[in-house]
């Protein structure tokens, strides 16, 4: 059979297909690092309803995720109605105790407290006396912080917080460290013993610079890779991708106090259905773990804001005007941007730095630090 195969008059160029096959195959493997088998917790994630945990689950199921830490919300931020307010987030609270009775091997649950009411501190006591293994605090984030007028070091935050330290809770502290990093360092010094993760690198992934600072001053500090809503997930992708030594670097160093973390906010609308689930947790997981990938959400992103702005351009007169401009300025910016994530740039982490990631940063974190 193989003396007929050799005198077959296509048979060199077969040889020399397949082996060139076989040379992109290995080029391949040696550039994209091939993990699996991690029990994944994502340590940040927000929830409406028992019916989107079930599809949760399959999406889980489906990218290897373990458990999700469920973050209770108020109402403003689940249907983002533009209000700055804060109300309802109690229903929200009851809802995911409700995901964790149905799941409980798959959710974990955190509390949450508004800093204005004054039994803020018994409705904590009440979570945690009802499962709730940690606090997530929003008087940090920028949106919410005019509306609750209370600094992170009010003397109105400290039964919060040494209730907390006391009961080794974590607590996960939405905080714009370039607004309020003063604030935060007068918490942590306080309360040295306190474990809080700093989630979207801390709000502050342009400047890593002041998230190391927080890193190496506080040791009981942690923060996640996740970046939030479809703009600022997209942006966040676009730097790493633009400059992807630097976070290696980063990552190499506190390889300790990052934890993995999506931030879907899975809400009742449509789009957030399984499947806009499954690619964004890919993408979070692509971004970890290989050098190059694809990622529609972000790609997508970009080039819907420049056919927006190419509309906006064309029906713009006269084109010579500022406004005009402007929308032309912009478009620029979106179409480059979109040909800037056509392929983003991983970090193709180590499997020893990617356990440390996905699972025992997580788990450590949840023990508080014990």
């Amino acid at each position: 059979m193989l003396k007929k195969l050799r005198k077959h008059k296509y048979f060199p160029h077969v040889i020399w297909s397949a082996m060139a096959m076989i040379a992109i195959i290995l080029l391949f493997s040696c550039s994209q690092r091939v993990h699996s088998g991690f029990n994944i917790i994502d340590a940040h994630e927000h929830i409406q309803s028992v019916k989107k945990a079930d599809e949760l689950v399959l999406a889980m199921n489906n990218l290897g995720i373990e458990k999700t830490i469920l973050l209770p919300s108020p109402i403003e931020t689940l249907t983002l109605n533009g209000n700055q307010t804060f109300t309802r987030y109690q229903e929200n609270i009851d809802e995911i105790l409700k995901i964790v009775e149905k799941y409980p091997k798959r959710f974990v649950p955190l509390c949450t407290i508004s800093p204005v009411d004054a039994d803020a501190l018994e409705i904590f006591k009440d979570c945690h006396e009802r499962g709730g293994k940690g606090l997530k605090l929003y008087n940090g984030h920028s949106f919410y912080y005019e509306h609750f007028d209370t600094p992170l070091d009010s003397p109105r935050m400290k039964p919060i917080y040494a209730y907390a330290e006391r009961n080794n809770l974590p607590v996960l502290h939405h905080v714009n460290i370039n607004n309020y990093g003063d604030e935060l360092e007068n918490v942590l010094k306080e309360f040295p013993d306190l474990v809080m993760s700093i989630p979207h690198f801390m709000v502050s992934s342009r400047d890593l610079d002041k998230v190391r600072h927080i890193l190496d001053t506080y040791p009981n500090t942690y923060t996640d890779i996740s970046f939030g809503s479809t703009p600022y997930f997209a942006a966040g992708f676009r730097r790493i991708s633009l400059d992807s030594d630097k976070y290696i670097e980063f990552f190499e160093k506190y390889h300790d106090r990052i934890l993995f973390g999506t931030d879907m906010v899975l809400t009742e609308m449509e789009k957030k259905d399984q499947e806009y689930m499954e690619t964004t947790l890919q993408c979070y997981k692509d971004i970890l773990e290989k050098k190059s990938f694809k990622c529609a959400p972000v790609n997508d992103y970009y080039k819907g804001e420049a056919e927006k702005n190419n509309e906006a351009y064309e029906n713009c007169k006269p084109k010579t005007g500022k406004f005009c401009k402007s929308k032309g300025e912009k478009l620029r910016s979106y179409t480059r941007w979109a040909m800037e994530t056509n392929t983003i740039n991983g970090l193709n982490l180590s499997s020893d730095i990617l356990k440390k990631i996905y699972v025992e940063n997580p788990e450590r974190f949840l023990r508080a630090n014990q």
